[in-house]
């Protein structure tokens, strides 16, 4: 009977953990007031910059229609992100869409400034296999999303961020009208301190699981 009742505590632990090791959502985000140090592209990650217009990194690919790269302002086809540096940007176009996606791996992030945020701008974010995880708005990064050029409320940097046992594969970036702006889109996987620490939980995990096995089998002799 004692063996049960250890078995029946094993059990409700192995629930227990794996309640929490599930995400509550496959895709979460940060945002950054823009500023030129948010403008930049991060460190340590593939960046999509457009400086080479509709050509991207080798392992990359950009689909779509109804968006063009540009590196002027524009009352027809967009505005250049606040605190750029200058250099050329993606727009999209009112009913256009736009599609980012890696051909070769999964990232556990991915972040971009965003300009002159609008409540009909709309991004997707996508996983390895194209299917959609998430579908935000600009009213979900700031309220009110009135497509200020100027001012470091609504333009600024969006992280996109993996849950638990997810990984991201890209983006659609869509617009109602007249124009979702981006720049330094930046593909990252965690740090090797990181994956460290995630394996290290892992193995404290995977010993906690031996160690209750041990007792169990132990309580039947």
């Amino acid at each position: 009977m004692k063996g049960v009742v250890m078995i029946k505590k094993f059990a409700v632990a192995a629930a227990v953990l794996t309640a929490v090791a599930s995400p509550a959502y496959a895709v979460s985000f940060t945002t950054q007031l823009g500023s030129t140090a948010t403008f930049a592209a991060p460190a340590g990650g593939t960046v999509v910059d457009f400086n080479n217009g509709t050509t991207v990194p080798t392992g990359f690919t950009l689909t779509g229609s109804g968006y063009i790269v540009s590196n002027a302002d524009s009352a027809s086809t967009g505005a250049r992100p606040a605190f750029s540096d200058g250099s050329a940007y993606l727009s999209v176009l009112g009913g256009g869409a736009a599609t980012l996606r890696s051909t070769a791996m999964g990232y556990q992030s991915i972040s971009l400034f965003l300009g002159s945020i609008d409540a009909f701008n709309t991004i997707r974010v996508l996983s390895t296999t194209g299917a959609v995880l998430a579908t935000y708005t600009g009213s979900q990064f700031v309220v009110p999303a009135n497509g200020n050029q100027d001012v470091p409320r609504t333009n600024r940097r969006i992280t996109f961020l993996a849950g638990a046992g997810e990984s991201l594969g890209g983006l659609t970036l869509s617009s109602g009208t007249n124009s979702l702006e981006t720049d330094n889109i930046v593909f990252s996987v965690p740090e090797p301190s990181t994956w460290a620490l995630m394996l290290v939980g892992f193995g404290m995990v995977g010993g906690a699981a031996r160690y209750r096995r041990r007792k169990t089998a132990a309580s039947f002799a």
